[in-house]
């Protein structure tokens, strides 16, 4: 059994100088968290989901009733405007934050290490996605409960059982989370004198898990977002990205495409996470909280890491909201101290959030950002074209055809749209020139593309009423 990292019969170390200061630096996490991301405010819905999830219906969000509960307040208070559903979540992202170091603090005694954690959980730059987009709104929301959960463990198994299904119910994710009680129990609660005991108070909880895990896959299937192929190669490399994430946050997009791995690649990265996970074992003795970390974070990325596929993207930023976690664990407590390193790297990711939250003001900067850090993208140049319909034509036509081109697969949700934008595009040019050939050829142009659509999918939406207004505008 590993050492307790404080000896509570002993003068206080110096992780625990500062129990002083706790609340000031709640009060600092919020602050730092409203500075990074109270741009937010001046931002717009997306055409990426938000449309669809926020503004105009509630039917993407049946399977998780909490988050549907918390965009209809937010439509009741705020109506359409955009940039106060973000601050909410900006809201709930500064709570979460201050109930990481809440809890870190209570188990460990740790105050600096622990707001360490909660400070990088608060900035890192890969979090900008669960927070300024307000779709994912479901992330904020559910991390919430499941931090809610670890707070109460293992006073009252009634609260984390009752926090746990909430957070199930925002957002099917932390199916993981029984898995993160018994790391904790390893370390720092040391409660696993008796292994078996832990497992079994926790079969109420895996039960949740077997729950929530049905209830993903309802959600999912309903969306059609589970795709037919999974890929252990791009998930090794996968967790590769992430843990290089971390550490350098840069070229940040939505969504990252699918693109072919190499054997080679998958082994190398296998090969890297087998040697990380063996030392990380191997310290348990002298650092428990190095393999509780790692392990933390590996394990909770598995619902996500692409063993079963759910969309068409390699990797999300999102996706490391809650494991990130660990590896700032392994940073703040298994690690020599360095302050003076930890508040730079802290400031750094500050710095860089904020840059990254401005790529999130509308879906027209979003994208364009997108499509010039990564490869050849057919979801990011479709909606910037679709973002370009009506205010700037030529560049819609231009990043739709594009779309078109990269997507060899005819049957995504929407593929049959980035025709409707092609041919809208065309026909939002035709209106804005006087009679004559040119005008004609556009709007001829505009019918084909309309025609494909309906081909596609007959019940594409737009496609048959522009057909009826370019009708009516050859006849005139």
């Amino acid at each position: 059994m590993a050492k307790p990292l404080i000896r509570r019969s002993a003068a206080p170390s110096p992780h625990a100088r500062g129990e002083g200061h706790s609340t000031s630096i709640i009060a600092g996490l919020i602050a730092l968290t409203f500075a990074v991301f109270g741009r937010v405010a001046a931002h717009s819905f997306l055409n990426f989901d938000d449309d669809q999830i926020v503004a105009r219906n509630f039917e993407a969000l049946k399977w998780t009733p909490l988050t549907w509960l918390s965009h209809s307040i937010d439509l009741g208070l705020w109506g359409e405007r955009a940039g106060m559903h973000a601050l909410t979540n900006v809201a709930l992202h500064a709570a979460n934050a201050a109930l990481l170091f809440v809890a870190l603090r209570r188990m460990t005694r740790a105050v600096w290490p622990s707001a360490f954690v909660a400070a990088v959980f608060a900035v890192h730059p890969m979090h900008v996605e669960s927070v300024a987009w307000i779709s994912e709104r479901k992330d904020t929301l559910s991390t919430l409960f499941a931090l809610l959960a670890i707070l109460s463990y293992p006073k009252s198994k009634l609260r984390v059982f009752l926090m746990m299904a909430l957070s199930l119910l925002a957002k099917p994710m932390y199916v993981t989370l029984p898995f993160v009680l018994l790391l904790l129990d390893y370390w720092p609660l040391q409660r696993l004198d008796d292994v078996r005991a832990r497992i079994v108070e926790k079969i109420p909880l895996f039960a949740l898990s077997a729950a929530g895990v049905a209830l993903a896959v309802l959600g999912q299937t309903h969306l059609r977002a589970v795709q037919s192929s999974s890929s252990v190669e791009n998930a090794l490399v996968a967790y590769v990205r992430y843990l290089g994430k971390f550490f350098v946050p840069v070229n940040l997009a939505i969504p990252y495409p699918m693109t072919p791995v190499s054997t080679l690649a998958a082994t190398a990265a296998a090969t890297l996470l087998i040697i990380i996970t063996a030392c990380s074992l191997l310290a348990a003795r002298r650092s428990p909280a190095f393999p509780v970390g790692w392990l933390w974070f590996l394990g909770t990325l598995v619902p996500v890491i692409g063993l079963v596929q759910i969309g068409v993207q390699s990797m999300a930023d999102r996706y490391t909201y809650f494991p990130y976690i660990g590896l700032a664990i392994m940073i703040a407590f298994a690690a020599r101290r360095w302050p003076y390193v930890e508040a730079a790297f802290v400031a750094i990711l500050a710095v860089l959030a904020f840059h990254q939250a401005g790529y999130w003001k509308n879906s027209e900067t979003l994208f364009a950002h997108t499509i010039a850090v990564t490869p050849p993208n057919a979801v990011a140049e479709y909606n910037l074209g679709q973002a370009l319909e009506f205010s700037d034509q030529t560049r819609a036509i231009r990043h739709l055809t594009r779309a078109i081109e990269l997507q060899p697969d005819f049957t995504v949700e929407w593929y049959p749209q980035a025709w409707v934008g092609l041919g809208t595009a065309h026909l939002v040019q035709a209106q804005r020139m006087p009679p004559g050939e040119t005008r004609t050829r556009l709007i001829s142009y505009s019918m084909e593309c309309n025609r494909r659509a309906l081909e596609l999918d007959p019940k594409t939406p737009h496609a048959a009423n522009n057909l009826k207004v370019a009708a009516q505008m050859l006849g005139r």
